[in-house]
C-alpha cells in the first residue's frame, strides 16, 4: 500500500513538472497564429524560472525511473548538473564587458551613413519599432558587428539585382516591392520559434565596373534581434558569393 501511494505521488509530481514546462511552448502558439509573437515570447520569458525548475524535476524523475536506484540516480543527476553548469558558466554565459551594447540593436545595415529606406513595408501590420537609424544604433552596430559591410561584386547592377532576388527566394524571404529599375526590393523573414517578423531592404547600386549591394534588416517589434539581423545579412552575402 505504501509503495502504491509513493508511485502515485511520483506520477503526480511528474505530471505537474511537465505542466510547468508548458510556457516554454509559447512559440508554438505564435507559429500557429493563436497569439502575437511577442505574447509567446513574454509567456516563455515570464515563466522561465518555473519552467527551468520543472524541467530539472522532470529530468531527475526520468533518470530515477530508468535507473531503479535512488542513490545511483542522485549521483548521476548531480554529475550531469555539474557538467551542464560548468559548460554554461565557462562557455555559453561568457558575456563581454560591454554586453549592454548588444541590447537594443534591432536595426542592422551595411550602410550606416545612408541606410536603405523602406517603401513597400512602411505600413506593415504589427510594427512598433521606428524606421529611424540614430547615431547610437550605428555606434552599437559598429562595436558588435564590425564585419557587417557592403557586398561588392563584379556583376553589372542588372545581373546583381537578379542574383540578389534569387538569393532572397532561396533563403525563404517573402519578397515584395520589386523594382528592377531602381535596383531595390524589400522582403520579410520570420524567426523559427516565435515567428517574429523582420523586414529587409536590398539595394543595388553601380560601383566602378561592378555593383554594390547594401542590405538593412529591421525587426518590427522588440528591443533586440539578438544578432539575427547581422546573421541574416551574413547568410545573404555568403549565398550571393557562392558559385
Amino acid at each position: 500500500m505504501q509503495k502504491k501511494k509513493k508511485n502515485l505521488l511520483f506520477k503526480a509530481i511528474f505530471i505537474v513538472s511537465l505542466l510547468g514546462l508548458s510556457p516554454m511552448l509559447g512559440g508554438i502558439g505564435s507559429g500557429l497564429g493563436i497569439w502575437e509573437p511577442m505574447t509567446g515570447f513574454r509567456m516563455t520569458r515570464g515563466y522561465m524560472t518555473i519552467s527551468s525548475i520543472s524541467g530539472l524535476v522532470a529530468l531527475f524523475m526520468i533518470m530515477n525511473y530508468f535507473s531503479k536506484d535512488m542513490a545511483r540516480a542522485v549521483k548521476t543527476y548531480l554529475i550531469a548538473l555539474l557538467f551542464a553548469g560548468s559548460g554554461y558558466y565557462l562557455g555559453v554565459n561568457q558575456e563581454p564587458p560591454d554586453w549592454t551594447g548588444l541590447r537594443g540593436i534591432h536595426d542592422v545595415t551595411t550602410n550606416m551613413n545612408n541606410p536603405p529606406q523602406f517603401i513597400a513595408l512602411l505600413d506593415a501590420p504589427g510594427r512598433s519599432n521606428s524606421f529611424d537609424y540614430p547615431a547610437e544604433t550605428a555606434q552599437r552596430q559598429q562595436a558588435k558587428f564590425p564585419w557587417v559591410k557592403p557586398l561588392m561584386s563584379d556583376m553589372s547592377p542588372t545581373d546583381a539585382y537578379a542574383r540578389a532576388l534569387s538569393v532572397a527566394n532561396e533563403l525563404g524571404w517573402d519578397v515584395v516591392g520589386e523594382d528592377a529599375a531602381a535596383g531595390r526590393f524589400e522582403a520579410t523573414d520570420y524567426t523559427k520559434w516565435f515567428n517574429f517578423h523582420d523586414d529587409l531592404v536590398v539595394k543595388i547600386t553601380s560601383s566602378g565596373g561592378g555593383s554594390r549591394i547594401d542590405l538593412r534588416s529591421l525587426s518590427r517589434v522588440g528591443g533586440s534581434d539578438h544578432g539575427l539581423g547581422a546573421i541574416r545579412i551574413m547568410k545573404f552575402q555568403r549565398n550571393f558569393a557562392a558559385e
